[in-house]
């Protein structure tokens, strides 16, 4: 009896632990002095948290987001009102953004070569005058920068090894 109901608890947490949520992503962003430092996680089923040091998760809203796999997050405060600002980048290599208690939008791709696929991105806020900066790398070694009133454009990687 007791090696029936020790496999039994086995079974149960290898059944448990097939179907608990993994962290595939994580960025991470200082909101302001008084509210500190905040981690963004993108679990396994697409769904993205925040958490603010000492505070419980919260669950951050998909509405507008198409429902695809998310391959990079990068998060970043603006100077402004509703600052916090999530980008991503889903397996299809288009790139969404999102503030708090807003819809997700689309982000341009306009200007970035036909094929392209993204393999590493990040998103910072320049400064308050020139706004949002996006810098992605792409599978054939280049680099682009973004700002949303603009196109892509090509970056330098001249002078790098070959």
């Amino acid at each position: 009896m007791k090696n029936y109901f020790f496999i039994t608890l086995i079974l149960l947490l290898n059944v448990l632990d097939v179907h608990a949520q993994k962290i595939k992503l994580i960025s991470s962003y200082e909101k302001n002095v008084e509210n500190g430092t905040r981690y963004v996680v993108v679990l396994d089923d697409n769904s993205i948290w925040w958490y603010s040091p000492g505070k419980p998760w919260n669950k951050s809203s998909l509405e507008g987001l198409p429902k695809a796999s998310i391959k990079f997050i990068s998060t970043y405060e603006k100077n402004v009102d509703n600052g916090t600002r999530y980008v991503v980048v889903l397996e299809d290599n288009s790139i969404w953004w999102f503030s708090p208690n807003n819809p997700w939008k689309k982000s341009s791709t306009q200007g970035l070569p036909a094929g392209y696929k993204i393999i590493n991105f990040q998103a910072y806020e320049k400064n308050v005058e020139n706004g949002t900066r996006y810098v992605a790398l792409l599978s054939d070694g280049s680099i682009w920068w973004y700002t949303p009133d603009g196109e892509w454009k090509q970056s330098s990687v001249e002078g790098l090894p070959k």
